[in-house]
């Protein structure tokens, strides 16, 4: 029951070709590079987590009039914490289930003391013994399709422009809007392994060291919305542009006139564009819509380190303390590992009664500041939010050689920001059809603590002598954070 995160969250990877075969170069427009805001923490960057920060080029979503140079600012730009927290909660197998023995001072022989292989993602009160190890590996394979109830494949998102932006605040160019229609493809294999060691008949000590392989792709399709009748002229002056009302685009004194568009080479009907972070031509560097980051990762994730206490023992009842500490020794900028030290004590206890051995765990992890709870677009941190879980469930020794595992999975996360969709009506006309506009756009829902739901089926097999093959599947009972239907586990493990 392990839980991990990338964004973390961790947290994607192909490539999506820009619909535009033609760039627009800042060089190529007159001014522009003076009217850019400060470049943000995101800059010149290639990671992952800076994919949706260089979505619409390096400078944020800047449209190229040099005298406007409207800056515009987006909820689905700069909240990354709602899908960073779920990198913290990536499940891992349990590193300590699997032949239990106890040691007999007395003879100096161990001999196996439950039927029951164990559980597969929690853990049960007993440990494996004086001086047994237990080792092994595992994959798992997440394709995440969600995020609070929302499709990762649809997400829609109003950009406005910020306030101020224009010149003088101009009420006029602040009216204009974006529509972008989002998507979406976070995918991560992991493959762990781990090991145990029984240092004596009842502490165990363990190690679980992660190995990910992490796909983020991003892709936004962004329309201009023009409000008729408030499509400013701008007229040049000693002191700047003076804007006044309203062409629409029509003949102004200096010909037709459009504050926001995409080309500079076609003002007029270049109003829709395609943005992602895959640049297979990398001589697209100058263009001001250029996003440089990589949509590909792999590497180390973050190490998690376990001790393991066995406080209470008889017959059929067995209590166990445990403590996990999570080193950050994943790169959090791509989603390998959560940035910050955890830490989650959990009690667990489990009864033998025959072929069957239930369990139950409860915990609560605590998570430290990272960059993956901050604002990657200022560089700046947050605390990831903690969270309790409690789980419950039952091995069931169906032979010597075979049992089965079947567990509810349960977290209560604390104070998380969580988003939501609602309406929006534009504030007048558009332009291209002459009436009101309605749009579907994802908002903050706020911070939150809500539950994680799921339900894990598992079993696992002793193919010969010590070495175990195990199956498992997590089904989400709730939609809740960043959610995929099911997740897959296969392991393999060795103990003496």
């Amino acid at each position: 029951m392990k839980r991990l995160l990338l964004t973390g969250f961790v947290f994607a990877v192909s490539f999506v070709a820009p619909v535009f075969c033609q760039s627009v170069p800042i060089s190529s427009v007159p001014g522009l590079s003076a009217a850019l805001p400060p470049p943000s923490a995101c800059t010149g960057k290639a990671n992952l987590l800076c994919a949706i920060p260089n979505l619409y080029g390096p400078y944020g979503l800047v449209l190229p009039d040099p005298g406007v140079a409207t800056k515009f600012s987006s909820f689905f730009q700069t909240n990354f914490t709602v899908t960073a927290t779920q990198l913290t909660l990536l499940p891992l197998a349990s590193p300590a289930s699997s032949f239990v023995y106890q040691y007999d001072p007395k003879t100096g022989l161990s001999s196996r003391t439950s039927e029951s292989l164990g559980p597969v993602l929690t853990e049960r009160g007993e440990t494996i013994g004086r001086h047994k190890f237990y080792m092994g590996g595992t994959y798992q394979r997440f394709r995440f399709h969600q995020l609070d109830g929302v499709p990762l494949k649809n997400l829609p998102a109003l950009v406005p422009s910020v306030a101020g932006s224009a010149p003088a605040g101009d009420p006029y160019l602040a009216s204009q809007f974006l529509s972008t229609q989002n998507s979406i493809d976070i995918k991560l294999n992991q493959f762990t392994f781990f090991a145990t060691f029984g240092l004596t008949n009842h502490i165990d000590l363990s190690v679980a060291v992660p190995f990910q392989q992490v796909g983020f792709n991003v892709n936004s399709v962004v329309t201009i919305n023009r409000i008729a009748g408030t499509e400013p002229i701008l007229l040049p002056s000693s002191t700047g542009p003076v804007v006044t009302c309203c062409s629409n685009g029509g003949p102004g004194p200096y010909g037709p006139v459009f504050a926001n568009y995409f080309d500079p080479k076609n003002p007029q009907s270049s109003t829709v564009r395609e943005f992602s972070n895959s640049t297979p031509n990398l001589t697209n560097n100058g263009d001001l819509y250029w996003n440089p980051s990589k949509n590909s990762a792999a590497g180390l994730g973050d190490i998690t380190f376990r001790i393991k206490d066995n406080i209470y023992r008889n017959d059929k009842v067995s209590i166990a303390v445990l403590g996990d500490v999570r080193v950050p020794t994943g790169d959090a900028s791509n989603f390998l590992g959560s940035g910050t030290l955890g830490l989650k004590p959990v009690v667990a206890m489990s009864v033998r009664t025959g072929a069957l051995t239930p369990h139950v765990n409860l915990g609560y992890q605590w998570n430290g500041s990272s960059v993956l709870g901050g604002n990657p677009y200022l560089g700046t941190k947050g605390r990831l939010p903690g969270f309790g879980l409690f789980s419950a469930g039952t091995d069931i020794g169906i032979t010597k050689w075979l049992t089965g595992s079947i567990d509810y999975l349960g977290q209560e996360l604390i104070n998380v920001p969580r988003i939501s969709t609602t309406s929006y009506t534009s504030p007048g006309p558009l332009a291209s059809t002459g009436q009101l506009g309605t749009f579907n756009t994802i908002t903050s829902g706020g911070n939150q603590t809500y539950n994680q739901s799921d339900a894990a089926f598992g079993f696992k097999i002793s193919i010969r002598n010590h070495l175990l093959l195990t199956g498992n599947v997590i089904v989400a009972l709730n939609d809740g954070g960043l959610r995929q239907r099911v997740t897959p586990l296969v392991a393999l493990s060795y103990g003496f």
